[in-house]
């Protein structure tokens, strides 16, 4: 994430760790696989999406001090510094059962082999679930304005994930309505205040019926979820 991470960047991620429906709704879509042992999280910067996450399994991390700095005021929370980029030897010594990451590896530059180094963290058999941007035709201001390198489609995270030695357990498409609301807002230039106002209303109105999609499969959506098993 540091490599890409914008002025605006931490005034957005705060906005967007304070949506505490959209959090709930994305940890729900990987809630079966969350509590088979061991689980670390990748950028987990304010810890929105954390304090969801099981306590007494679950190691938080974050490359940014600042952030490992306010992840410690999380009770009951292990928390280490990591780049996933860059991963060293001693890192690689502890391994976990699942790698969680949400809204994480559209910051990466090199995002193929912080996957590789997922791998390398899990023990045999252990699974990565990631949540990230999708549709690279939706790429627009607000995109640019939050350090996003990319937005992902099915066939490059699935081509991707099998590069890094994972065995796709399962991907799809989420959150149509977001599709066109995230096209249309990137059109217009990046105002982190309007769109902190926008997301709220989002979280409240919109989110709810998200949970709808588990019961009718949609095409396209503005996020992707995939869970993948270390072969």
């Amino acid at each position: 994430m540091k490599k890409s991470w914008t002025k605006n960047s931490h005034q957005i991620l705060s906005q967007a760790t304070a949506l505490q429906g959209y959090n709930q709704w994305i940890v729900s879509l990987f809630a079966r696989y969350l509590h088979g042992g061991s689980l670390l999280e990748v950028g987990s910067g304010l810890g929105g999406v954390s304090v969801l996450l099981p306590k007494k399994t679950t190691t938080l991390s974050d490359i940014r001090p600042g952030y490992l700095k306010k992840l410690k005021f999380l009770a009951g929370y292990k928390i280490i510094s990591l780049d996933i980029e860059n991963i060293s030897e001693k890192s690689t010594s502890v391994r976990y059962n699942t790698i969680f990451s949400s809204n994480v590896f559209e910051h990466l530059k090199d995002d193929q082999k912080a996957l590789i180094n997922c791998s390398k963290l899990l023990k045999p058999k252990g699974l990565l679930l990631l949540f990230v941007p999708a549709r690279q035709e939706i790429y627009g201001s607000l995109d640019e304005s939050m350090g996003h390198y990319r937005r992902y489609s099915k066939e490059d995270l699935i081509k991707k994930a099998k590069i890094a030695g994972f065995q796709v357990k399962k991907i799809k498409y989420v959150n149509l309505p977001g599709y066109f609301t995230w096209y249309f807002r990137g059109l217009l230039p990046s105002k982190t205040n309007a769109d902190g106002i926008f997301a709220k209303f989002f979280d409240k109105l919109i989110t709810p019926l998200l949970y709808l999609e588990k019961y009718f499969p949609i095409p396209f959506g503005q996020s992707l979820m995939l869970v993948a098993k270390k072969a």
